[in-house]
C-alpha cells in the first residue's frame, strides 16, 4: 500500500486563517504573505541578501523556490510535507528574502524547467552547469523533485497505454509520486488495480485518498472516480468515510455524501429507463422526483414520464412531460405530451401539443398517428379499417429491428413502395446500420421517381433518432422555415443524414450545396457537420477554428451538451481558464456527469495550481 504524504497545511506552525483574501500569489501584506484564499505565512522583514537556509534536518530549496515564485499551493503542500519530517520545525521567517546557492549557482532556471514538465531538459541543464561548475552540487531536495516527476511521469504514461502492471510497479517505487499532492497520480493507481481486477486493493487507494487527502473538492471527485469500479454498497462506505475522516478546518465534507447521492440519482433515473411497471419502490421512487424537482433536470422528469406513460397512469405521465416542455422544450417531451393526453382520451390537447413541432420532427409527425390513425398499411396504399397498422405500432413501441422484419414482409407479399423504402431507411439509421440506410433512401428516391405523384406529401414516420448521425431531434430554431418536404427531399434528407453517420464529412460538403433539401432540413445538416469540424479541429489542437465553428454552428441551433463540453476544452487550451470554468460549471450545474466534472475539475486545479 502507498503511504500518503499529506497533513492539513492550517495545523502547521507559523500559518493562520484570515478573512478574505482570494490571490493565490504571493503578496506583501502587514508583515505577511497571501499563498493561498484565506491563509497567510506570518514572516520577517527579508534581510538584505546573504542569508541562507536554516541548517537543520529539513532541505528548504523547493519551499524558498516556490515561495520565490509565487506558487502558494505548491508551497502551502512543501510546508506540510517537512512538518510532517520535523514536527519541531517551523517555516523560517526569511522565507522571501533572495538565497543565494552553494558555488554562487542560481537553482532557479533548474526549478523553473522541472515546474514546466521539462524533465529531460532540466537533467541536460544541470549536468551543463555541473560541466562549468565542477564543485557544484545540485541540492538533494532538486534531485529528488526530479526523481518524483520522472516517476509520476512513468505512471502517467503506463496509464495512458494501459499498462497497469507498470503503474502499481512504478508507484511502488516511488511512493510520494501517488500523494495528495500529485493526485492524478494518485487515482491512476486506483484504476489500475481496478482494471486488474483487484477490486479490494483498488478499494483501499481510494480508502487512502479520502481518509488522508484534507480537501472537500478532492474526496469528492475521488468519489466520482471510484463510482466506475466500485459497488454501491463499498461506494457508500467510501463516502461516509470522506465525509468523516480526519476534517481539515474550513473544508465542508457535506460535498462528499452529496456526490454519492449524486450518482445514486443517476442510478435511479437508469433503472427508471428499463424498469417494467412498478418495479421501483415508492421510496426510490419518492425521492428521484425530489431530486428531479431540485434540478429541474428536463431528461429526468422525460424518464419518470415515460416510466409512468409504461403504467399506463397518463395523468403523472402528462404532468411530468408538461415540467420537461417548461424547463426545456423539445419534440422529446412534446412527444411524451401527445401521447399522454391520448391515453387520457384528450385528443384536442394531444393536437395542440404537437402543434408547434408538426412538420418539423419524426417524433411528432409519428405520435399524431396514434392520436388520428392513418388508414391502412404505412406506405402500403391500400384501404383498411381504421386504426394503427403493425408498421406503425412498431414504431411507437420504438422497436426498428420489428420494423425492418415488418417491412421486409409487406415487400416479400406486395412488392416495395418508395414510402415503404424510406421507412426502411429510418429504422436502419436507428440501428446504426447507416451504410444499408444510405442505400435504402437512395432506392426509394429512385423508385418515386416512378410512382405516381401523391396529392400531398404525408410526413415520413422515421422513429425517434437524433441530428448528427440520427433523424427526429429538430431544432426549434428552424421554426421560422419551410416546413413541409417532399418524398424527394426527404429521402434526399435521409441520405444525408446516413452519410454524417459514416462519417463522410467532405463529401456531404462538397454535395451539400446541390442538394435538394428544404431550408430546415440545410441548416440542420449545416449544424451537424460544423460540430463534426469542431470536434476534428479540437484533435487538431486548432482551438480558435472550435469557437468560431460553434460560434456560427449556435446561430443555427440551441448548443447541445456534448458540443458545450467541446467548447469548454477549447477555451481551457487556449488558457482562457475562468471562462473554461465558468462553461464547464454551467452544464455540471445542470446535470453533473463524468465529462463535466473532469472539466470542472481540470480547470480549477489550473487556476489555483493545484497539480
Amino acid at each position: 500500500m502507498t503511504r500518503p504524504v499529506l497533513l492539513p497545511v492550517l495545523l502547521l506552525a507559523g500559518i493562520a486563517v484570515i478573512g478574505g483574501g482570494s490571490d493565490v500569489r504571493a503578496q506583501s501584506n502587514g508583515g505577511g504573505r497571501a499563498l493561498a484564499p484565506g491563509v497567510k505565512v506570518e514572516v520577517a522583514p527579508a534581510p538584505g541578501s546573504g542569508s541562507s537556509p536554516a541548517a537543520g534536518k529539513v532541505d528548504e530549496t523547493a519551499l524558498r523556490y516556490y515561495a520565490r515564485i509565487g506558487d502558494g499551493e505548491r508551497l502551502e503542500a512543501e510546508i506540510a510535507r517537512l512538518r510532517a519530517l520535523d514536527p519541531g520545525w517551523e517555516p523560517p521567517k526569511d522565507l522571501f528574502a533572495p538565497q543565494p546557492t552553494a558555488a554562487g549557482v542560481d537553482e532557479t532556471p533548474f526549478w523553473t524547467l522541472l515546474s514546466a514538465g521539462k524533465v529531460a531538459e532540466a537533467r541536460a541543464a544541470i549536468a551543463e552547469q555541473r560541466r562549468k561548475s565542477p564543485s557544484w552540487q545540485p541540492s538533494d531536495k532538486l534531485l529528488q523533485e526530479l526523481d518524483l516527476a520522472e516517476s509520476a511521469g512513468r505512471i502517467r504514461s503506463a496509464s495512458d497505454t494501459k499498462r497497469w502492471q507498470e503503474v502499481i510497479d512504478a508507484a511502488a517505487a516511488q511512493p510520494e509520486a501517488v500523494a495528495c499532492n500529485r493526485l492524478d497520480n494518485a487515482w491512476r493507481l486506483a484504476e489500475a488495480y481496478a482494471e486488474l481486477k483487484q477490486t479490494d486493493r483498488a478499494f483501499d487507494a481510494y480508502k487512502t485518498i479520502v481518509t488522508t487527502c484534507p480537501k472537500a473538492k478532492e474526496r469528492r471527485d475521488t468519489i466520482f472516480k471510484a463510482s466506475r469500479y466500485l459497488s454501491p454498497e463499498r461506494l457508500r462506505e467510501l463516502s461516509a468515510l470522506g465525509a468523516t475522516a480526519n476534517p481539515a478546518t474550513g473544508e465542508d465534507y457535506s460535498t462528499v455524501r452529496s456526490a454519492e447521492a449524486e450518482l445514486e440519482t443517476g442510478r435511479l433515473l437508469e433503472r427508471l429507463g428499463n424498469a417494467k411497471p412498478g418495479a421501483l419502490s415508492a421510496a426510490d421512487l419518492s425521492r428521484v422526483q425530489g431530486i428531479v424537482r431540485d434540478k429541474q433536470d428536463a431528461d429526468g422528469a422525460i424518464a419518470l414520464g415515460w416510466y409512468f406513460q409504461k403504467q399506463k397512469n397518463f395523468t403523472e405521465a402528462q404532468s411530468w412531460f408538461s415540467q420537461a416542455n417548461g424547463w426545456a422544450p423539445s419534440d422529446k417531451a412534446a412527444e411524451g405530451l401527445v401521447l399522454a393526453y391520448n391515453g387520457m382520451g384528450d385528443k384536442a390537447q394531444a393536437r395542440a401539443a404537437a402543434a408547434p413541432w408538426k412538420g418539423k420532427s419524426s417524433r411528432i409527425d409519428q405520435a399524431l398517428k396514434a392520436v388520428d390513425p392513418p388508414r391502412g398499411p404505412s406506405g402500403g396504399g391500400r384501404s383498411a379499417p381504421q386504426g394503427p397498422s403493425e408498421l406503425d405500432q412498431a414504431l411507437a413501441r420504438h422497436d426498428f429491428a420489428g420494423c425492418i422484419a415488418i417491412i421486409r414482409s409487406t415487400i416479400a407479399r406486395s412488392g416495395p413502395t418508395a414510402a415503404l423504402l424510406q421507412q426502411r431507411g429510418w429504422c436502419l439509421l436507428e440501428l446504426k446500420r447507416p451504410s444499408e440506410a444510405e442505400a435504402s433512401f437512395a432506392e426509394a428516391q429512385t423508385l418515386a421517381a416512378r410512382e405516381p405523384a401523391p396529392k400531398a406529401a404525408p410526413a415520413p414516420a422515421k422513429g425517434g433518432a437524433s441530428t448528427g448521425g440520427k433523424a427526429g431531434d429538430r431544432s426549434p430554431s428552424a421554426a421560422g422555415l419551410p416546413q413541409t418536404a417532399t418524398p424527394a427531399q426527404e429521402n434526399a434528407y435521409g441520405q444525408a443524414i446516413a452519410r454524417l453517420a459514416t462519417g463522410d464529412v467532405t463529401g456531404l460538403t462538397r454535395d451539400l450545396p446541390r442538394t435538394n433539401l428544404t431550408p430546415a432540413q440545410r441548416a440542420e445538416i449545416r449544424a451537424s457537420l460544423m460540430a463534426t469540424e469542431a470536434g476534428r479541429a479540437l484533435e487538431d489542437k486548432r482551438y480558435r477554428d472550435v469557437l468560431r465553428l460553434l460560434d456560427a454552428r449556435k446561430e443555427l441551433e440551441p448548443e447541445p451538451r456534448n458540443l458545450g463540453i467541446l467548447r469548454g476544452w477549447a477555451l481551457y487550451n487556449l488558457m482562457r481558464y475562468d471562462e473554461a470554468y465558468a462553461q464547464f460549471k454551467s452544464i455540471d450545474d445542470r446535470l453533473s456527469t463524468e465529462d463535466s466534472r473532469e472539466g470542472l475539475t481540470t480547470a480549477w486545479k489550473t487556476i489555483y495550481h493545484e497539480w
